[in-house]
């Protein structure tokens, strides 16, 4: 089989580097099916179900699958993991959408309380909600890492069920395993210290000043991780 004619962005590329060989995958929101057509095509799993709660999606992504021959990736209507078995899928991906919404699909899949089972999480919005709920669950984050990609950064989270091996640190919910010393890392830190600035501007205006005391600590966390980072890149 040839190589595919299309490349994955950087953000779902990012997510398919935490794809573990061989596993069967379940995509979950899967738009237009581009990742688990590109891991079959280059034999990275055995087999994958693109998931979309809308059907307009899922024409799409069974259009590509005849397209690239990916014969191995099947479609399904879904609402979440509400229609994918526990057997059917060794690595799931949650990509493209708000923390809150990860975190519900998640909480309604008991099932993912395995340590067979590994999760990539990718949240446009909501990080701290969705590290918040990881942690409180039992879920611990294996690895996390940013990237660019239209001058926005994004990260991606790695998780997996081991209450044991969940261990936050102070600001742990707004920063993650984010490392700084990588460009993309440092783009995501800015934008998280920005955006919880702005947070702590509105608390200081409603009068809740120890609230916004709190998040203007965790912002000198970010800076100082985007120094440490910095520094550590200059060695």
């Amino acid at each position: 089989m040839g190589r595919p004619l299309f490349r994955l962005g950087k953000r779902l590329g990012l997510c398919a580097s935490m794809v573990r060989e061989g596993v069967s995958l379940a995509d979950i929101g899967t738009d237009h099916g581009y990742l688990p057509i590109w891991l079959s095509l280059h034999g990275r799993i055995s087999r994958g179900i693109a998931a979309d709660i809308r059907p307009g999606p899922l024409c799409a992504a069974e259009k590509n699958i005849v397209r690239w021959k990916a014969d191995k990736i099947t479609t399904r209507l879904s609402d979440g993991l509400k229609e994918i078995q526990p057997e059917e899928a060794d690595d799931i991906v949650i990509a493209g959408m708000g923390g809150e919404l990860i975190a519900r699909i998640i909480r309604d899949a008991s099932w993912l309380k395995n340590r067979e089972k590994h999760l990539i999480l990718q949240p446009m919005t909501s990080f701290a909600e969705l590290r918040s709920f990881l942690l409180e669950e039992g879920y611990a984050i294996l690895r996390e890492e940013a990237v660019l990609e239209e001058r926005r950064a994004y990260s991606v989270i790695l998780a997996v069920y081991d209450p044991e091996a969940v261990n936050p640190f102070p600001g742990y919910a707004h920063i993650g395993g984010i490392d700084a010393s990588t460009q993309a890392g440092r783009e995501y830190l800015k934008a998280r210290a920005i955006s919880l600035r702005k947070q702590a501007i509105g608390l200081r205006c409603q009068k809740k000043l120890e609230e916004a005391d709190e998040i203007e600590n965790i912002v000198s966390l970010i800076i100082e991780r985007i120094e440490e980072g910095r520094k550590g890149e200059e060695m």
